[in-house]
């Protein structure tokens, strides 16, 4: 018996090994509903309040199809690093996150527009914004083990993201299928707070942006875009 113990030790002691370290996962990808809080003083910006093209910017206040508005985020690589106490970890990553924004009425972005961002009077079957960025995920997690063997996890830290592909998708009977490329008044850096939860194997990931997603040397404009839904990673 003294053998069995000694080699039951060494088994418990390289499961402890391994649950310590870093673990790589490769292409995970998230998907969720994107939305954004419009924080623009409408009442002070005359020239948002009264465009020269269009209905007053003011009245719809760059409503979104909410329904429709999504976020896809494609993760290349991620890696886990657990501490000695295997509860704690540090989680970060490389990959693209991408917003497709659904908006309801006539809002234009363009290059070459003063203003950047306007209303005209058409009418569109599909009018998106797509934006896209090569972002880093940086989260500090920790889980719960729980009387039925399952973990409860939670984590959250930040994500910055390098702005590297965006137009303007536009549809209309008459016109037909329109893309206007540029990086129109968006800026050029994402920053965001990132949070996760882990119901075992289901997983809940939520961001919010800490920056205003529109340039304030082209723009009075003020979108602070945010997302929530589902997770699928190995961890």
């Amino acid at each position: 018996f003294k053998g069995v113990k000694v080699i039951k030790k060494q088994a418990e002691a390289n499961n402890e090994n391994k649950a310590a370290g870093i673990q790589t996962s490769w292409f995970a990808f998230d998907l969720a509903l994107v939305n954004y809080l419009d924080e623009t003083k409408y009442a002070e910006n005359k020239s948002l309040s009264n465009p020269a093209i269009g209905e007053p910017l003011s009245k719809f206040k760059m409503q979104l199809n909410n329904g429709k508005s999504t976020n896809i985020n494609i993760w290349v690589v991620q890696q886990k690093y657990r501490f000695k106490n295997p509860a704690f970890y540090l989680k970060y990553g490389l990959g693209l996150e991408m917003f497709n924004f659904r908006y309801e009425y006539g809002i234009n972005f363009r290059k070459n527009e003063s203003m950047f961002i306007y209303l005209n009077d058409e009418s569109y079957q599909k009018n998106k914004l797509f934006t896209s960025y090569l972002s880093a995920p940086v989260q500090f997690g920790y889980d719960f083990k729980l009387k039925n063997y399952k973990i409860l996890g939670i984590s959250g830290g930040l994500v910055t993201g390098y702005l590297f592909k965006s137009y303007n998708k536009q549809i209309n009977r008459e016109l037909g299928k329109e893309k206007y490329k540029s990086n129109f008044s968006l800026r050029d850096m994402r920053l965001a707070g990132v949070f996760e939860i882990r119901i075992d194997k289901l997983k809940f990931f939520g961001t919010a942006s800490l920056q205003n997603m529109l340039d304030k040397m082209n723009t009075n404009q003020s979108l602070y875009p945010y997302s929530f839904g589902l997770r699928f990673s190995k961890f």
